[in-house]
Parts: C-alpha cells; sequence; structure tokens
C-alpha cells in the first residue's frame, strides 16, 4: 500500500519523484550529523558502490557501526560485501557455507 501525499497549494497528489525526494529528505534530515554527507551522497547516486552499501548497512543498524560487525542478517544480499568486518568474521561466515 503506498503513501499519497499532496501538495498543500493544490491539493494534487505528489509526483513519484516528488515523493522520493521527500522520503530522502525526510532520510537524511533524521541521519546522524556523522553520516548525513555519506547518505546524501548515497541516495543522490553520487558515490561508489562500496559506499552505499556502507550507507545502507549503517542505515539498517540505526548507524552503529559495531552492529554491523556483528550483523546476524545472514540471508541479505550485501552481508558478504558490509563494512567493518572483522577477519575473523569473514572465516567463520565461510566455513558455515
Amino acid at each position: 500500500m503506498s503513501e499519497i501525499t499532496y501538495k498543500r497549494d493544490t491539493g494534487q497528489p505528489l509526483s513519484l519523484s516528488e515523493r522520493m525526494a521527500l522520503k530522502r529528505e525526510t532520510r537524511i534530515k533524521t541521519a546522524p550529523k556523522l553520516f548525513k554527507s555519506l547518505l546524501e551522497r548515497a541516495l543522490t547516486g553520487k558515490c561508489s558502490p562500496r559506499m552505499a552499501i556502507k550507507a545502507q548497512c549503517l542505515e539498517c543498524v540505526g548507524f552503529d557501526r559495531a552492529a554491523i560487525t556483528d550483523c546476524t542478517a545472514y540471508a541479505c544480499p550485501l552481508w558478504h560485501y558490509r563494512p567493518y568486518q572483522t577477519k575473523d568474521s569473514v572465516k567463520e561466515s565461510d566455513n558455515e557455507t
């Protein structure tokens, strides 16, 4: 179910691009100051894929770097590419497969 937002001045529904921009703006505003720039670059496509993965992982765990290291979302397609991994966590995951 999609949420429809309306323009204040005309009462017309926002276009898809306007809704996307509004959601991006909201996500950037709520990010911790330390990660705002990274998140903004990732959401606008102005960073490397590696940095975009870092932004996604940080947002997923509430911007807690340690939680990325200890991530248990093994079914996540980005799990093997997540930042802040320790060598031990990589070895353990390879042994389990």
